[in-house]
């Protein structure tokens, strides 16, 4: 009988030693737990943060121009990973697109490379063009908002582009525009740097009819745009690049000023300011990447 009651004892003194060691260690789990539930809210809001659409730039090229134009440098702010290498959209003769690549909304900073077929037609038909690209990206892509870079004829594509579209929600919203070289007023230029076409204060001496007409519409410009504005100076005295004089560049300020959220320009000096050497210029694509994407390239 004895020997039934220890064993009883025992028993008992067991059971209540491993509930104390249970209550003692229970708080312990439920703590351990909620860290593991922070952390996962933790990396959902990175993971979010990191997932956001991107804007792509497209890189419109100029008269005779071809994929190499920009070529150069899209490769360049790729490999300092500054952007996304993802389209080139071609443009046949006849305004059909097609594209190659792969486009993905939440890549960095996307590029699109419009190449035209016909590298040697006008402006109006490039406009046209343009527009075609855009209607494109909007319907096939689902772009809703995008930059663009224009060269040369490029620029004055664009720019015509711009006014031409103005608003309409049809097309992406272009909300930045880089000019580079763009002869906006015509390319007259002068051997001892002088022309009719001069800016003053108030604007050119003399207008071309293109720039006549980008005066005429400029109130269609859209007033979220933000425009940089590029021009070369050879310093060899014409006070050009070569093909495009400063004066045509920059009369681009009258067209964009005061319509535009905001305006300012570059002019970049030297040997490596030629006309087909703007695109090639590291200096020049410091300064695109620092206006399209914030990106400020250290030498």
């Amino acid at each position: 009988m004895k020997k039934v009651i220890i064993l009883i004892i025992a028993l008992a003194v067991i059971i209540t030693g491993f509930w104390i060691i249970f209550l003692q260690f229970e708080p312990t789990k439920k703590e351990a737990k909620e860290p593991t539930v922070t952390a996962n809210k933790t990396t959902t809001k990175e993971q979010n943060s990191v997932s956001e659409i991107a804007i792509p730039t497209l890189f419109v090229h100029g008269y005779s121009g071809t994929a190499n134009s920009f070529g150069g440098m899209i490769n360049r702010l790729a490999e300092d990973g500054d952007v996304t290498k993802s389209l080139v959209m071609n443009v046949a003769a006849d305004g059909t697109v097609s594209s190659k690549g792969d486009y993905d909304k939440f890549s960095h900073n996307p590029t699109i490379q419009v190449v035209f077929e016909d590298n040697k037609s006008s402006a109006a038909n490039q406009t046209q063009w343009i527009q075609n690209v855009m209607k494109e990206l909007k319907n096939n892509y689902h772009i809703e908002k995008v930059y663009a870079v224009g060269h040369s004829m490029g620029g004055v594509s664009l720019t015509s582009y711009i006014e031409k579209v103005g608003n309409d929600k049809t097309y992406p919203v272009l909300e930045k525009l880089v000019l580079i070289g763009a002869p906006l007023n015509g390319l007259v230029i002068g051997d001892d740097g002088v022309t009719a076409y001069d800016l003053t204060d108030s604007g050119p001496k003399k207008s071309s009819d293109r720039y006549s007409e980008f005066m005429k519409n400029k109130q269609k410009i859209p007033t979220n745009l933000h425009v940089l504005n590029i021009a070369g100076d050879t310093l060899n005295g014409t006070k050009s690049d070569g093909s495009v004089s400063v004066a045509s560049a920059l009369s681009g300020k009258f067209i964009f000023e005061g319509q535009a959220a905001s305006y300012e320009e570059k002019t970049f000096t030297g040997k490596n300011a030629a006309h087909s050497k703007l695109h090639e210029n590291t200096n020049v694509d410091a300064e695109v990447a620092d206006f399209l994407w914030g990106i400020e390239k250290v030498d």
